[in-house]
Formats: structure tokens, sequence, C-alpha cells
């Protein structure tokens, strides 16, 4: 062996030891990581590898994309980011860029601030009331995990500008866009917009506090009335000009008014709201594959309707509920090991809904939930 081949060699394994050494520690579940913990960690190491865009802080939409995703995406994103920082501290630093990158999708150009559903240079007019409802609970768990105020401050902020799309139009409701496209008042900006009057009551002062609980509880009625379907589901939305209702039912509609019922009984300590969120959960039965056992709906609605499975499960502790949500999970993990998905947001719901079973695999996932869920007087 010559001189410049032992050198060569000697080179290689250096460079070995220090790609090892800078190789992202997200790429190895965290430690004393149960079965979803380990998938988990291993969907989102796949994300961070193909989505993430360092020079933008942002995730693409799809492989080989270097477009941002919708806001919508982008959410569903950062509520994934959680679910790994509470097992993996090296996220937190992704967690707090991603902020930084969704700052570029906040307008301040116009009376009440928002998120656009893209980018934007400011005084847009396209803003999806649901999609910054699902902001202002994802921001609201970034605070509970990490304590930084800019999370509880911009939650307050992405929640005024979804009340603001309250009006007295068919009786009352949130509407699904603010320039009224679709002529539609939705299930899915309603549910989770009462959501976020609950959780977010809890850290506000008395006076406010019973604001948010007063609006939460008119949503639910509201919505309770015009959209709850006979079977115990949720339709999707009403058209506000003619009174036609959208008899489709997507999994996220009932998971998400069935948190909104668990959080109207935290705050009026009332059995009446929680046995109607036992009846949600049991109706949603009628959304599984017969088949599989997993809901039917792409994973961008139903891992809501598993996230509301696994609070349910940590109110009551009902089996069903844990073994329905683990189903789901199992059925899609299986699917995205033989072939992932090529967009952002089916990969994101997917990591999302496995931390969140890590979370039952873990003392300190168990607790953040216990703390988290007290809500009330």
């Amino acid at each position: 062996m010559t001189r410049r081949t032992s050198a060569l060699r000697a080179f290689s394994v250096v460079c070995c030891v220090l790609v090892a050494a800078i190789a992202p520690l997200w790429a190895k579940p965290p430690a004393a990581a149960g079965q979803y913990g380990t998938q988990a960690a291993e969907v989102t190491a796949f994300i961070q590898d193909k989505f993430w865009m360092e020079d933008s802080d942002r995730y693409s939409i799809a492989i080989g994309s270097r477009e941002p995703d919708h806001l919508w995406g982008a959410g569903v994103m950062f509520s994934a980011l959680i679910g790994a920082s509470r097992h993996d501290p090296h996220y937190l630093h992704t967690l707090r860029k991603f902020f930084d990158g969704l700052e570029g999708y906040w307008d301040t150009q116009v009376k009440i601030p928002g998120y656009e559903p893209s980018p934007t240079a400011g005084n847009g007019n396209d803003k999806y009331y649901d999609d910054n409802a699902w902001m202002v609970l994802t921001f609201l768990e970034a605070y509970e995990l990490t304590g930084e105020p800019r999370y509880l401050k911009r939650s307050k902020e992405t929640l005024d500008f979804v009340m603001s799309g309250w009006d007295d139009k068919a009786g009352g409701g949130i509407w699904w866009h603010e320039r009224h496209a679709d002529d539609a008042k939705n299930t899915c900006v309603n549910g989770p917009a009462a959501v976020g009057c609950f959780r977010l009551a809890k850290f506000s002062d008395p006076k406010t506090a019973a604001k948010l609980v007063e609006d939460g509880t008119k949503i639910v009625e509201w919505t309770t009335k015009n959209l709850r379907a006979p079977n115990g589901l949720f339709w999707d939305h009403i058209k506000v000009s003619t009174g036609n209702i959208n008899r489709g039912q997507l999994t996220y509609n009932s998971g998400l008014m069935l948190r909104a019922y668990l959080g109207l009984a935290a705050w009026e300590r009332s059995p009446t709201y929680l046995d109607t969120a036992k009846s949600v959960a049991k109706a949603a039965d009628g959304l599984l594959d017969q088949r599989t056992g997993a809901y039917r709906d792409p994973l961008k609605w139903s891992h809501l309707m598993v996230e509301a499975d696994i609070e349910l499960y940590r109110k009551t502790h009902d089996e069903y509920l844990l073994k329905r949500a683990k189903t789901d999970a199992d059925v899609h993990f299986a699917k995205w090991k033989e072939d992932p998905p090529k967009d952002l947001i089916a990969n994101a719901s997917l990591a999302r809904e496995l931390w969140l079973l890590a979370d039952l695999e873990t003392e300190a996932g168990r607790q953040f939930w216990v703390t988290s869920d007290k809500m009330g007087k």
C-alpha cells in the first residue's frame, strides 16, 4: 500500500466520522422510544430530508418542489413538529425557525391581521378562517410546550381574525372565507374556532376568559343546531344565501366538534356535554373503512379524528378509542413504508398522529396532556 493510498483511506475515515458527527440528530429515534415514537421519528426525519427548505425556513408543498406549502399543510406540519419536540428537543430549533418562516404568510397590512394561504406582500384578501383556526390551536400547544410568549401572542391575534368571520347571517356562524367564497359557513372552521376559544380561555384574565367561553359556547350551539346530522355526526357546510346543506361527512368535522364538546364540558362542568362528545365518538364508527378498520378519509382529514379519539381517551380511558386510533396509525404507517406520499400534508398528518400516540408511551408525554387538558373554572 502506497503512502498516498494510506493517506486517502485515513482521510476517508475522518470524513465518515465527521459526517456522522454532524448528521441531523433527528435521524435517530429518541431515547427509550416505543413503537409509535420510533415510527414517528422515522416519518419526521423523512419529512426533514425531503421537504425542509433551509433557505426560507419553510417546507415545500411536494417532494422535488421549491414552492412552500399552503397554510393548511404548513399548520399540520407545525403541529407535527410540536409533537416531535416533546420527545426530541433538537426539533425545537426547527420549530422556532419554521415559525419565523411563517411570518411571510402573516398579513399586517389589513384592518384585522391574519394568515394568507400563501406567502404575501400584505394587504391580501384571500384568507380562510379555517386555516387560521388551525393555527390558533397549534400555537397554543407550542406555548404550552415551550413557554415562549410569542406563540401565545400570535394565537390571540389569530383568534381575533377568526372571530371576525362571525356574523348573524344564517343565524350566526363563522364564514369559511373572508370574501365569502362558496357562500358557505363550514363545520371545519366553527369546530376548531370553538376549541381555540376554550383552550385560550385558560391563559386569559377572568373577564376575557368569560368572553371566550361565551364565544365558544355560541359557536358550538350554532354548529350543532345547523350542521349536526341525525346519525350524530356533522355535515360539511351550509350555503348562507339558500340555507342548503352539503351533507358530506368528513372525519375532521366530527373530530373537531367532539373536541369542542370536551372544552365546553370542562368549562361548564356539565356531564351533558361530555355525553355528547361520547355520542359523536360512537357515531364515528360509521366513518371507518370496514375492510381495514382505519378511517375512510385521506390522512389530511382523518388524522384530526384520530386526535379527537386520543383526547377523549385521555378523559374516559375507553379502550375502543385507543384501539381505533392505533388501527388508523398502523394502517397508514404500513402504507407509508411501502410508498411514502409525495405531498407534505399527508406525511405531516401521519407524523402528527404517530407523535400523539407516542405521547401515551412516555410519562413526559402523558404528563404534558394532563396539564394541557386542564380547563375550567
